[in-house]
């Protein structure tokens, strides 16, 4: 790789650690849009996916003891169930009219939310459950398994530090069930490795960065930064797909 890739590449991972560092999510949403411009789509994956899961570690690492255990069980029982079916979709249907789809509902979830309106669910084990199931869904027809969970979280006002140290342990299960999966494939190569962990520095450098300003951000801010983040996401899957099918 060229200085140039490199130093685009750590910028890039810098601030998407560093927005994972305060919300506990977030770093494949900002990183992979942007590191497709140097990178292949498989490296850019796979940079996502080891990087994700060492953050989600140095995030439990401090907060472990805010995770919600009974409703992150829910999720990824959920989660698991999903999976199939998004594997199904995505086999038996455009992938583009999918992602535009999906991206389109959670704009259209996202919008309330950010303007404060909200609904208090009360059965949480059948909303988390079918949320977890959304987001398998999601996760293996669209690489959009975040979404579903930031905005139940944030719809049922959890604190900012159960959310996310919660997302964290979520996303660390996700990130790993799915290395396992592209390991038995095979679609690791020494090249991909050492691109990806050429990244590292960059991503512990932008959580060292955010773990300083964590404490300092109130709650409102908090809420708000997950909402953008989650609409850039799907307001960027909208335009791409839309792309992709004009």
């Amino acid at each position: 790789m060229s200085i140039e890739i490199i130093v685009f590449g750590s910028l890039v991972v810098l601030v998407a650690a560093f927005a994972m560092s305060i919300t506990g999510f977030g770093f494949a949403l900002i990183a992979a849009p942007l590191l497709l411009f140097i990178l292949e789509p498989k490296t850019v994956v796979i940079t996502n996916l080891m990087i994700g899961p060492v953050l989600c570690i140095l995030i439990l690492w401090e907060s472990w003891r805010q995770v919600r255990i009974k409703q992150l069980v829910l999720l990824a029982v959920g989660s698991i169930c999903g999976v199939p079916i998004g594997t199904f979709i995505l086999a038996n249907s455009t992938p583009a009219a999918l992602k535009l789809i999906i991206s389109a509902l959670v704009v259209f979830f996202a919008v309330p939310i950010a303007l404060g309106y909200s609904h208090h669910f009360k059965l949480e084990k059948l909303v988390f459950g079918i949320t977890g199931i959304m987001s398998g869904i999601l996760a293996s027809s669209a690489s959009l398994a975040g979404p579903p969970v930031v905005l139940l979280l944030l719809n049922q006002g959890w604190k900012k530090e159960s959310l996310r140290a919660s997302l964290a342990a979520y996303l660390l299960l996700t990130g790993l069930v799915a290395l396992a999966a592209l390991g038995i494939s095979g679609v690791f190569s020494s090249d991909i490795t050492l691109s990806s962990f050429t990244y590292i520095p960059a991503a512990l450098l932008g959580f060292l960065i955010g773990r300083k300003v964590v404490p300092a951000v109130n709650p409102e801010f908090f809420r708000k930064l997950a909402i953008i983040i989650v609409l850039i996401a799907a307001i960027a899957g909208v335009i791409t797909s839309l792309l992709t099918l004009l």
